[in-house]
């Protein structure tokens, strides 16, 4: 994101920089407590103390490692596409067999097409990596939506890895359900993994928490962790993170507001000068999915036209996977002015094209 982190979050690391030592930093109570506590205040979800996890590297880091935990070489690994491209090259680079799981398209809404999902699953399926909010699409998944995929997932005895790194970044009125927060026997093995990193523009200071209730999967988690020596802390990391759970109830209630604004005007935009992009319907993150395929023009003269005639530089949708030939990911959060620019940038290109 463009935008500042919450005041609290820079006077905590500036008061952090003024003590001159920076020696092994041990998780503190504190710490621990306010991540407790976010997920109580924002999400009505209780939490149990012993079923938080920490990957200090980060979310994409802690995938890694669970997809190598639980699976083998040449194991299936599920995804959803368009998929964010770390997700699959996890399984790629680590020798898995990715298997796609396409989403369809209703009326500009992604939607899971379960018949499909059901038909993924063989005797070498492992893992589901769920991306939760879904990148790019935007779409909050419903609670019975989890459910369907949770009671699939158990009957093939999958493992459930839910990347929900958006879970705060919500259009206001829409409320996330947390893949962890199903309840236990009527899910597989499963564990959720959420960060302070995208919802406070922390990515440079990584900290990832992992949601597991299963004994089992604790155990080999914790061993993986510990013989890392990941079971300390980054001080910084550690410091942005607190401040930001402890302070950023507001700062967060007016990012998405301002997320909303910006993706209304993006909407209006399209619909009034380029009606041919059309925008996916979201209810969540800070990201919009463009699909120009109604242009009728080539993938990457598109690519090329967007960044040599409007200076936009988009994220490339043959990035989430072949469904995304067509389309753009455009990111909203930055402010109004820079969006308008982009946008009217977008359309003159656009037109000299035509």
């Amino acid at each position: 994101m463009d935008f500042a982190v919450p005041a609290a979050v820079s006077d905590a690391l500036c008061k952090r920089l003024a003590h001159p030592v920076f020696g092994y930093t041990f998780r503190s109570d504190e710490f621990i407590q306010a991540i407790l506590n976010w997920l109580a205040d924002r999400f009505d979800w209780q939490v149990a103390r012993s079923h938080l996890l920490f990957y200090p590297p980060g979310t994409v880091a802690a995938i890694n490692c669970l997809v190598n935990l639980f699976s083998e070489v040449g194991d299936e690994v599920i995804v959803h596409t368009p998929a964010y491209p770390p997700l699959m090259n996890i399984v790629k680079q680590n020798q898995r067999v990715l298997v796609e799981s396409p989403l369809v398209r209703n009326d500009r809404t992604y939607q899971i097409d379960f018949d499909q999902f059901e038909k993924c699953f063989t005797k070498r399926t492992k893992i589901l990596i769920l991306c939760s909010p879904h990148n790019p699409s935007g779409r909050v998944w419903r609670r019975d939506e989890l459910e369907k995929i949770a009671g699939i997932c158990r009957q093939n005895n999958v493992l459930v890895i839910s990347d929900e790194v958006h879970a705060d970044l919500t259009l206001p009125g829409i409320k996330h359900c947390h893949f962890n927060r199903l309840a236990e026997e009527s899910r597989p093995p499963s564990v959720t993994l959420i960060s302070s990193c995208k919802t406070f523009n922390l990515a440079a200071l990584p900290q990832s928490t992992l949601i597991c209730d299963s004994p089992a999967l604790k155990k080999k988690i914790k061993w993986a962790i510990n013989t890392a020596q990941l079971n300390l802390d980054n001080a910084l990391s550690a410091t942005a993170s607190l401040a930001a759970y402890q302070s950023g109830h507001q700062w967060l209630d007016s990012l998405n507001a301002y997320l909303k604004r910006n993706r209304d005007y993006l909407e209006g935009f399209l619909k009034q000068h380029l009606p041919q992009i059309q925008l996916a319907k979201a209810q969540g993150t800070y990201l919009a999915w463009l699909d120009f395929r109604a242009l009728n023009i080539e993938h990457q003269e598109l690519a090329r036209l967007l960044v040599e005639k409007a200076g936009v530089g988009l994220y490339d949708g043959l990035m989430f996977g072949p469904p995304g030939e067509g389309f753009f990911r455009i990111n909203l959060a930055c402010s109004m002015s820079l969006l308008s620019k982009a946008m009217k940038n977008i359309k003159a290109a656009l037109n000299e094209k035509a």
